[in-house]
């Protein structure tokens, strides 16, 4: 969301997670808006959040799918993710609803000057699970190592990081997000035969920086899961996704670690849709 309002709306835009907003509230400025992310609208962090922002005086735009919820009733403007219930524990179509909303923010922002096209999308996610053989594949494989790093860059980190907390929600392994340019100022001490490294990397203006991040991984004797739309000698696995314009990607790629997830989970035999010691809607702090 910071990189697509930053880009295209030209608006100085600050993330932060919701349980730290109490720690940094001197960054809100006057006449500050304030959008607050929840597929439940009742976790606590992000209710603290916006009573915070509140008292500041920012305006509140709630992305939220439950609209009879706390966050709706606290919010100035209420926008419905509208994709159903999410029962399972791990948000995963609410999240892909997110990403298309504050893509829809954008377009209104811009006023015809950023468009993205939803049926290129549709298309894209519908390929992708067409065949869920490859990634049943590469879950087996997973099952029983204890080290997965997922590496994206540009756009594509804050998907990095989103795939690697699916992965710790459904099975248990430990993950992480990597930002690609980050690879050489610690995260490549950890790179060696024991571990797996998921790259994210469609052919976009990405493309050949992230090669060479996975080509120096590789060296360091660690097994590459790639996810693009051009296969390299590189990857050891392959997950093939569409090619599409470069916006549609995140969502693209989202796809199939969330099914990889899933079939990871079913191999160590662990519950994909109510992970231990996770509740669905975090109400205490």
């Amino acid at each position: 969301a910071k990189q697509i309002l930053a880009k295209y709306a030209k608006i100085k835009v600050d993330t932060i997670i919701s349980s730290e907003l109490q720690f940094s509230s001197d960054i809100i400025e006057p006449k500050s808006t304030l959008i607050a992310i929840s597929q439940s609208g009742e976790s606590a962090d992000v209710l603290e959040a916006v009573s915070i922002a509140k008292k500041e005086k920012c305006k509140i735009i709630s992305i939220v799918n439950s609209l009879t919820s706390s966050l709706a009733r606290e919010s100035d403007i209420i926008i419905g993710m509208n994709c159903g219930p999410e029962i399972g524990v791990a948000a995963t179509k609410s999240f892909t609803s997110q990403i298309i909303v504050i893509y829809k923010i954008v377009e209104e922002i811009c006023n015809g000057k950023f468009e993205i096209d939803y049926k290129e999308i549709s298309k894209s996610i519908s390929k992708i699970l067409e065949n869920h053989d490859q990634i049943r594949k590469i879950a087996k494989e997973i099952k029983e190592i204890s080290d997965i790093y997922v590496l994206g860059r540009g756009i594509h980190y804050p998907i990095a990081i989103e795939s690697a907390l699916k992965l710790k929600e459904l099975t248990y392994i430990h993950a992480e997000g990597i930002a690609g340019g980050e690879l050489k100022h610690g995260p490549l001490a950890l790179m060696d035969s024991n571990v797996f490294v998921i790259i994210i990397n469609p052919n976009d203006s990405t493309y050949s920086d992230t090669l060479t991040s996975a080509r120096e991984i590789k060296a360091r004797g660690a097994k590459i899961i790639g996810i693009s739309d051009e296969k390299s000698e590189v990857y050891d696995y392959w997950i093939e996704i569409p090619k599409t314009g470069e916006l549609v990607y995140p969502i693209s790629e989202t796809i199939p670690i969330q099914l990889l997830s899933y079939y990871a989970a079913i191999e160590k035999d662990t519950d994909p849709d109510y992970p231990r010691n996770l509740a669905k809607s975090v109400t205490v702090k």
